[in-house]
């Protein structure tokens, strides 16, 4: 890619070739020097009153130069580049040289030019310091005395050398930051191209800098068509949900974590992180696709969900078990033993119905089960809990009732359910009568206890227990 305008002065992140980076780091730093060097020339000129049109032009040639080399430094051939670091170097030595203390500033430039090495050349800058140094020299011979150019002379070649050891240093320091800064960032763009969640770069006005083609292929768009676009712009259905949260990351540099979204049709789900990016000071986020993660969710649910009714519902009735009805029977007794209230209980057994499994077989008696379990839930209230608990064995729980209440309502469940049992009940070619003996007992008038209560209905019924099962 090529850097734009911003990117080239780095006051934006930029992803290059290692190659590329590097011309564009050498880049950057001859351009500062050349405006930096003739920026002191004119402010030493400005002390003496001595700026004339030589010493502007000179320092205009040096701008032109950096703005050259910034501008246009990857299409430039190598001959060019030489040129105009050998010109700049004759042109601002000639015009600071001649200003007061200008022998400070050239020394400075050769330390800077040996730092830069113009595009990373060494054998270059050697040839451009070794430049600098003959016309330092030859300026000293025009000196008043033999003192004073020997004085020149050992200042020169101190300072060249003190420049030339210390450049050298952060040259080697500077080039294996640099590496090592292109190897984080090729480790980061491989994992980053080609990781299988999304992942992307917004700046800090929650615009897209950078998405990787996995988070394009989510999003449903080409990644040259989301870069440089808002999240409102991409996604305007979410974009009142999402960007509380990423405004809170760049306000905070907390990280949102967790955020699950969900594609407009519902299909797709997603699972979102948003972090800070403290380089850019814009914020990044993740994505993570986890529709079959959701499906295994609600397929787990599900079979959780039938493992509970199977464990807990009489399967040829569809009514609660006996574990079932333990549990609300042991809820019932405790809420009545808070609030004073009373439970009533009915204890209901077939009568004759082992005769039905033993001459017409279980496949009548199973179907005779189930009607007769659809006729007590006909039969009793809806807030009323009916349960198998046994073969032929039903109850009827009655929860939280008026103590003065429970023995007639409990009578007339049981005449109500009575009537239903008396009518003929037609299975296949058959019509069968399910008559039943129901027992009652109320607590805490007849038992104290979940058995207790269970025992004194149990003996109501075994008492009433008088009907008989006629087949038609």
């Amino acid at each position: 890619m090529t850097p734009t305008l911003r990117q080239r002065l780095w006051l934006a992140p930029v992803s290059l070739a290692p190659d590329e980076r590097r011309r564009l780091v050498s880049a950057r730093a001859a351009a500062i020097l050349f405006v930096v060097q003739p920026t002191l020339g004119l402010a030493a000129a400005a002390t003496t009153s001595s700026v004339d049109a030589l010493v502007l032009g000179a320092a205009s040639v040096s701008y032109v130069l950096a703005a050259l080399i910034l501008g246009f430094y990857e299409r430039l051939p190598a001959v060019v580049k030489a040129l105009a670091a050998t010109g700049g170097a004759l042109v601002i030595s000639a015009f600071v040289y001649s200003q007061p203390g200008g022998e400070v500033f050239v020394l400075l430039y050769v330390g800077l030019v040996f730092y830069v090495s113009f595009f990373f050349s060494r054998r270059r800058a050697i040839l451009q310091v070794a430049f600098v140094v003959v016309l330092a020299t030859a300026s000293t011979l025009t000196a008043a005395s033999l003192a004073e150019i020997v004085r020149l002379a050992v200042l020169n070649a101190g300072t060249l050398a003190g420049a030339a050891a210390i450049t050298l240093v952060l040259r080697r320091q500077l080039l294996g930051a640099l590496e090592t800064a292109v190897a984080s960032q090729a480790t980061l763009d491989a994992f980053f191209e080609h990781a299988s969640g999304g992942f992307a770069f917004l700046d800090s006005g929650l615009r897209f800098v950078r998405v990787n083609d996995p988070l394009a292929r989510m999003i449903g768009l080409p990644a040259d068509e989301i870069v440089g676009s808002s999240v409102r712009e991409i996604s305007p259905d979410q974009a009142d949900a999402i960007e509380p949260l990423l405004w809170a990351v760049l306000a905070t540099g907390d990280r949102v974590v967790g955020i699950e979204l969900a594609s407009a049709d519902g299909l797709r789900h997603y699972l979102v992180d948003y972090y800070p990016v403290a380089e850019t000071q814009g914020v990044g986020m993740s994505v993570a696709d986890v529709t079959r993660l959701k499906h295994s969710e609600r397929s787990l649910t599900e079979s959780n969900r039938r493992l509970t009714v199977l464990a807990t519902t009489d399967e040829l009735t569809d009514l609660p078990n006996r574990r079932m009805f333990s549990e609300q029977l042991s809820l019932a007794l405790a809420r009545s033993d808070a609030n004073g209230s009373a439970v009533a209980l009915l204890s209901i057994d077939l009568d004759r119905f082992k005769e039905v499994n033993d001459s017409l077989g279980h496949a009548y008696g199973d179907r005779l089960l189930a009607e007769v379990g659809r006729l007590l839930r006909q039969g009793a209230r809806e807030a009323d809990v009916v349960a198998r608990i046994g073969g032929d064995e039903f109850v009827v729980l009655f929860t939280d009732v008026d103590p003065s209440e429970a023995p007639r309502l409990a009578e007339a469940v049981a005449d109500r359910i009575q009537a239903l049992l008396s009518i003929p009940i037609s299975i296949g070619p058959l019509e069968l009568r399910a008559d039943a003996s129901i027992g009652t007992a109320i607590y805490p008038r007849d038992a104290r206890d979940e058995d207790g209560l269970l025992g004194a209905a149990d003996v109501e019924m075994y008492r009433r227990k008088s009907a008989t099962i006629r087949v038609a």
